[in-house]
């Protein structure tokens, strides 16, 4: 399935603020359940739509920060993980809730923390039918209570903000026009393999094996098959035996060296393809393998590159990092999917093996899934190694990178390590096409 890339959107604010009644005005259905009593919203909520002239979005209902208990405190982390990862973070203030509460502590916390993360911030006031005669024993008005929450916005007269009863079904085009000002418009996403030009064939190497899904290939390899057919790039698909290839019988892995160079010359050879494109797990092979002459890469580093905008460099220069470990040094493997860990898993098995060999002594610990550690939990690291990011957003690697660069600590991927562990000629070789496009 193609992959969309969508803008985030978040929604945040204290309790009973009309957080949920925003969401099914926006979505123009019931996508969360709308309730007074507090703490309906007890996870984030997620839809998918299209805004014109901003794009396709993501929406993100959250629970409010200012519930107590200590269940109260776990949705506050989570809603605060999900401010990190948002384009533009939507702030539900009920102006008379929050003027006679008395502080602001919400409405500025996600107003600062909106700022200090670089994300766009809109304020939307939510003005009920009611407002007035509820503030009318507090000797204020109602633009007093406004007023008195604007204080909380960072940048006052420059935050995008509107008066609307969030109640009214025909307030959602103002709704959607303050979205519209407020939200980041979509950046051009770099291109998945930049340095390809149509005409000649790009080998990919898949060495299926147990690891691998049934009826399907791995989303990578999709979406590099995808974009070069979309250049009209001839593909050659190739799996390489890899217990064949290592075998310690050099006529075992003379065979399987001469199948791989036959297919590769039946394609154009060392003046016909452009580029072969590998698991990470097969460099070892494939850096001998395949001629000098043809560049060569890594899906995990083609990954990494796309989902971090580009970002490529950043996770280069943290494989400088390798070269300083030692016995004692904490390293985090960590993975953005979650599945369950079979035979020679790349990150659970390979990497750890082949890290210890290189650098006895160091400790290896491991992060699957949504979670991410926090700043003061990374700065524990002397190294952190991410997987591709192929199941994880652009908004969400952000965040990762913010909280460790937040932490000090390098980070790299797994393509960059397997292939360091090969030595320095075939780290340079993997990335030099990366470098030589730039």
């Amino acid at each position: 399935m193609p992959r969309v890339d969508r803008l985030v959107l978040g929604i945040f604010g204290r309790i009973n603020a009309g957080k949920s009644t925003l969401m099914n005005l926006l979505t123009q259905q019931e996508t969360s359940i709308v309730d007074p009593d507090p703490g309906t919203t007890a996870d984030i909520k997620s839809s998918l739509m299209e805004i014109h002239g901003l794009g396709p979005v993501r929406i993100l209902d959250t629970a409010g920060l200012d519930e107590g208990c200590q269940l109260g405190e776990k949705k506050r982390r989570k809603t605060l993980s999900a401010l990190e990862e948002v384009d533009l973070a939507i702030l539900v203030i009920d102006p008379v809730q929050a003027f006679l509460s008395g502080n602001l502590d919400v409405e500025t916390s996600v107003s600062a923390m909106a700022r200090r993360s670089g994300r766009n911030l809109c304020a939307v006031f939510n003005m009920h039918a009611d407002a007035r005669e509820k503030l009318s024993g507090s000797g204020a008005t109602l633009d007093e209570a406004v007023d008195f929450c604007r204080s909380a916005l960072v940048d006052r007269s420059g935050t995008p903000q509107a008066r609307l009863d969030l109640c009214r079904g025909e307030n959602v085009t103002g709704l959607v026009e303050l979205i519209r000002q407020a939200g980041p418009r979509q950046g051009r996403q770099p291109e998945l393999l930049p340095f390809v030009a149509g005409g000649l064939p790009v080998l990919l190497n898949i060495p299926l094996d147990e690891e691998s899904p049934g009826g399907r290939l791995l989303r990578p390899q999709e979406m590099a098959m995808e974009y070069l057919l979309g250049l009209g790039v001839p593909i050659g698909i190739y799996r390489t035996d890899l217990m064949l290839a290592r075998s310690s019988s050099k006529r075992i892995s003379s065979g399987e060296r001469e199948r791989f160079q036959s297919f590769l010359g039946s394609i154009g050879g060392s003046h016909g393809v452009q580029l072969v494109l590998t698991d990470s797990q097969a460099v070892d092979v494939m850096s001998r393998w395949v001629p000098e002459e043809i560049p060569l890469t890594t899906f995990s580093i083609m990954m990494i590159n796309s989902t971090s905008g580009g970002n490529l460099p950043l996770f280069a220069e943290g494989a400088a990092a390798l070269d300083h470990l030692g016995p004692g040094d904490r390293v985090l493997i960590t993975e953005a999917c979650n599945h369950d860990r079979v035979a020679e898993d790349i990150g659970t098995v390979q990497i750890p093996r082949k890290l210890s060999e290189a650098v006895p002594g160091i400790g290896i610990e491991h992060a699957f899934g949504r979670e991410f550690p926090s700043p003061e939990e990374l700065a524990e690291y002397s190294l952190v190694i991410h997987c591709g990011g192929c199941m994880i957003s652009p908004q969400k690697l952000s965040a990762r990178v913010a909280r460790l660069a937040e932490a000090g600590v390098p980070v790299t991927n797994y393509g960059i390590v397997l292939s360091w562990l090969e030595g320095p000629d075939v780290l340079e070789r993997v990335l030099r096409p990366w470098k030589e496009q730039s």
